[in-house]
C-alpha cells in the first residue's frame, strides 16, 4: 500500500504512460520521434544516477548492497555518455529517419550492463551448503539458462533478422546476453541469500532488462514497427529501472538477509523453477512451430525442451533420493523415540480440552496399570482424587482454558489395583500448536519419595517411643492458636523407681501405657504430646476441656498398669495454666509451677 500511494512512484508510472504513448500512437513524423526520445534518454540517465546514489548513501545497507548501487550510479554515467552521443549523432544526421544504435552508444550500454551484473554476481557466497542441496542449486541454474537461451535462440532465428545485417546480429546477441545475465543474477541471488535490494526493488530492473533484451533484438529487424515504437521499445525498460531505487528507499533495509521468496523456493526440496522453465522452452517450440514451422527455429527449441527436461528429471531424482533418505531417518529417529517412551519412567500425554487422552505413552501401564490403548479418550480427572480435584480445580481450569499456561502439581491417582499413586504433573497448554491441539503433560511416580517425606515430617514433630507429639510440634501447634491458650503439664511419680527396679524395658512400657491413657482423655480439638523423660503435656481446647482431661486421666491412672504380667502403679502431678498462645515457653513454666505445688502437696499427704 505504500509504494501506491507513493507520489513519485506515481507521477513517474504517470509520465512514463505519457512519453510511451505519445511516442506510440502521437502525431508527428519518425525523424522528430527519434529526436524527442534521445533528448528524453540523457535526462532518464541523470535521474537513474542521481537516485541510485541516493540510496547507497541514505540507507546503513551492507557492504555487496552498497557496491552494487554505487555500480548502478556509475553505470547511469556511462549510460548517458552513450546516450549524449547518440543525440548528437541523430541530430546531425539528417537523413536518419529509423532507429539506429551508433556503435559508441551500444559500447557503453554493454559497459554499464556488463558492470553491474558483475557487481551483482560477485558477493561473497553463502557457506555451509550441503552436497545435495549444492548439486540441486547447479541443476537449477542450469534449467534457468537452458530455457533462457532456447528462448534467444528463438528470437535471434527468427525469419526477417538476416535482413538486418551483422549490427542486428551483434544487438541480438546483445540481448541475448542480457536474458541470461538477468536470469543468472536473479537465481545465484535467491540461491546465496545476499540480495543487494529488495524483491520489490528488484522486480522492475529485472523486467526492464527482459525488455531491453526484447528490444535490442526485436527494433533493429523492424519486428518493432515504426521508429516511434522503436523508441518507445528503447525507453521503456529505462522509466521501468527509475522505480528501482525509489522502492529500494521506501523498503529501507528490508529484505536483504534472504528472506526473498525466491530464495525460500530455491533452498526447498519442492521447486516450481524447474517446471517453470520448460514451459517457457515448451511455449517458445509451440509458437515457433505454429508462426513459422519446422525450421532451424523449431529445432533449436525442441533441443533446448529436451536437455531441460532432462535437467528436470535428473533434479526430480536427486528430490526423490533425498526424500528417501529423509525417510529412512525420520523412521530411524520415530524408532528411537518409541524405545525413549517405551521405557520412560515418566507418563507422557496429550489431553484435549473436551475429548480426554489423544495420546498417553506406554509407560501409564507401569505406573497405573491402565493399558495406553484403555486410557485413549478418558480424562485424567477420572481418577484424580476429589480432594486433590477440589484442590486443583480453578488450576486446572485456567490450564485448559489458557493457550500457554503451564502447572505444575501433586495429585493421587487411582491405580487400576484400587491403590492410591502420588504423580507429580507438568502440564502445558498447547492447544494453539499444529499437530497438539492439547495439554502436554509429564507426569511422574512421587509415591515413594511422598512417603518417605511424610514418615520424616511425621518423625521430626513425633516422639518416636509414643508417637504423641514432641516438644518441638507441641510448641508450634500452641503458637498456632489464637487468644488464650490451656496447658497441661504432667510429671509421672515413683518412674525413677520403676527404671531402676524393673528396667529400662518396663519403663518404656510404663510411658507407652500412660500415652495411651492421654489419648483415652483427649478429644480431636486437643494435642497431647511427650516433652522428654517421664514429662507429657496437653493442649486443651479451653480451660474446661483442661480441668475435664486432668480428671479423667487422674482415674485411668488409678488402676494399676499391666507391665509384664505384673501389675504396676503408676501416679502422675498434674499442673493447668491458662495464658496467651503466643509464649508457650511461659504457659509451660506456669504449668510447671502448679504441677510442682501438687507435687508438694501430695508428698506432704503421703509423709
Amino acid at each position: 500500500m505504500l509504494l501506491r500511494r507513493d507520489p513519485v512512484l506515481i507521477a513517474l508510472t504517470v509520465g512514463g504512460v505519457l512519453v510511451l504513448g505519445e511516442l506510440i500512437l502521437g502525431p508527428g513524423d519518425p525523424r522528430t520521434k527519434l529526436i524527442a526520445g534521445w533528448l528524453i534518454a540523457p535526462m532518464l540517465d541523470l535521474l537513474l544516477f542521481w537516485s541510485a546514489r541516493r540510496v547507497h548513501r541514505s540507507l546503513d545497507l551492507p557492504p555487496y548492497a552498497n557496491r552494487f548501487w554505487r555500480a548502478l550510479s556509475l553505470a547511469a554515467l556511462i549510460f548517458l555518455a552513450g546516450d549524449l552521443v547518440q543525440l548528437s549523432s541523430t541530430v546531425t544526421d539528417r537523413g536518419v529517419d529509423h532507429l539506429v544504435f551508433h556503435p559508441a552508444q551500444a559500447v557503453a550500454a554493454v559497459a554499464g550492463v556488463v558492470l553491474v551484473g558483475a557487481v551483482a554476481v560477485l558477493h561473497r557466497r553463502a557457506r555451509g551448503r550441503l552436497r545435495g542441496r549444492r548439486i540441486r542449486i547447479l541443476l537449477d541454474t542450469a534449467i534457468v539458462t537452458t530455457a533462457s537461451i532456447s528462448v534467444a535462440w528463438c528470437l535471434m532465428t527468427r525469419p526477417g533478422l538476416p535482413k538486418a545485417g551483422a549490427e542486428a546480429y551483434v544487438l541480438a546477441i546483445f540481448g541475448c546476453g542480457l536474458v541470461l545475465c538477468a536470469a543468472f543474477v536473479t537465481v545465484r541471488s535467491g540461491l546465496t541469500g545476499e540480495t543487494p535490494l529488495t524483491g520489490s526493488a528488484a522486480v522492475p530492473i529485472v523486467v526492464a532488462t527482459v525488455v531491453q533484451a526484447v528490444g535490442g533484438i526485436l527494433a533493429p529487424s523492424g519486428s518493432a514497427g515504426d521508429p516511434g515504437c522503436q523508441m518507445a521499445l528503447t525507453l521503456a525498460p529505462m522509466l521501468m529501472v527509475l522505480a528501482g531505487p525509489r522502492i529500494q528507499l521506501l523498503r529501507g533495509v528490508e529484505g536483504l538477509d534472504g528472506r526473498r521468496w525466491l530464495a525460500r523456493a530455491l533452498r526447498g526440496r519442492f521447486s516450481l523453477l524447474p517446471y517453470t522453465g520448460t514451459v517457457f522452452c515448451a511455449a517458445a517450440l509451440v509458437i515457433v512451430l505454429v508462426t513459422t514451422g519446422l525450421g532451424l527455429s523449431a529445432w533449436g527449441a525442441l533441443a533446448g525442451l529436451l536437455v531441460n527436461v532432462a535437467l528436470v528429471i535428473g533434479r526430480q531424482l536427486l528430490a526423490l533420493a533425498e526424500n528417501n533418505s529423509l525417510l529412512v531417518e525420520i523412521r530411524n529417529r520415530e524408532q528411537r523415540l518409541n524405545a525413549l517412551l517405551l521405557h520412560s519412567s515418566e507418563v507422557i500425554s496429550i489431553a484435549a480440552p473436551d475429548a480426554g487422552f489423544t495420546y498417553v505413552s506406554p509407560a501409564v501401564e507401569r505406573v497405573l496399570g491402565v493399558p495406553a490403548s484403555a486410557a485413549l479418550g478418558h480424562s485424567s480427572l477420572d481418577i484424580l482424587h476429589h480432594d486433590d480435584r477440589a484442590s486443583l480445580d480453578a488450576d486446572l481450569t485456567a490450564l485448559y482454558s489458557t493457550p500457554g499456561a503451564e502447572l505444575t502439581y501433586q495429585g493421587r491417582y487411582r491405580h487400576a489395583d484400587g491403590s492410591w499413586r502420588w504423580l507429580e504433573v507438568v502440564a502445558v497448554n498447547l492447544t494453539h500448536e499444529p499437530g497438539i491441539g492439547g495439554v502436554v503433560c509429564n507426569a511422574r511416580d512421587v509415591t515413594e519419595s511422598r512417603e518417605l517425606h511424610e514418615r520424616l515430617r511425621y518423625q521430626a514433630g513425633h516422639d518416636e517411643l509414643t508417637g504423641l507429639a514432641n516438644r518441638r510440634q507441641f510448641t508450634a501447634a500452641v503458637t498456632e492458636r489464637s487468644g488464650d491458650a490451656a496447658v497441661l503439664l504432667i510429671d509421672l511419680d515413683g518412674f525413677k523407681q520403676i527404671n531402676d527396679t524393673y528396667g529400662h524395658a518396663a519403663g518404656d512400657a510404663v510411658l507407652r501405657h500412660v500415652a495411651d491413657r492421654l489419648r483415652e482423655c483427649t478429644g480431636p480439638d486437643d494435642v497431647p504430646a511427650r516433652l522428654g523423660g517421664d514429662e507429657f503435656a496437653v493442649l486443651a481446647g479451653g480451660p474446661e476441656s483442661a480441668e475435664r482431661i486432668a480428671a479423667a486421666l487422674r482415674v485411668l491412672l488409678e488402676r494399676p498398669a499391666e507391665i509384664a504380667g505384673r501389675p504396676l502403679p503408676v501416679g502422675a502431678s498434674i499442673g493447668l495454666a491458662v495464658g496467651p498462645s503466643t509464649d508457650p515457653d511461659q504457659l509451660l513454666n506456669a504449668a510447671d509451677l502448679r504441677m510442682y505445688e501438687e507435687k508438694q502437696r501430695t508428698r506432704a499427704y503421703a509423709s
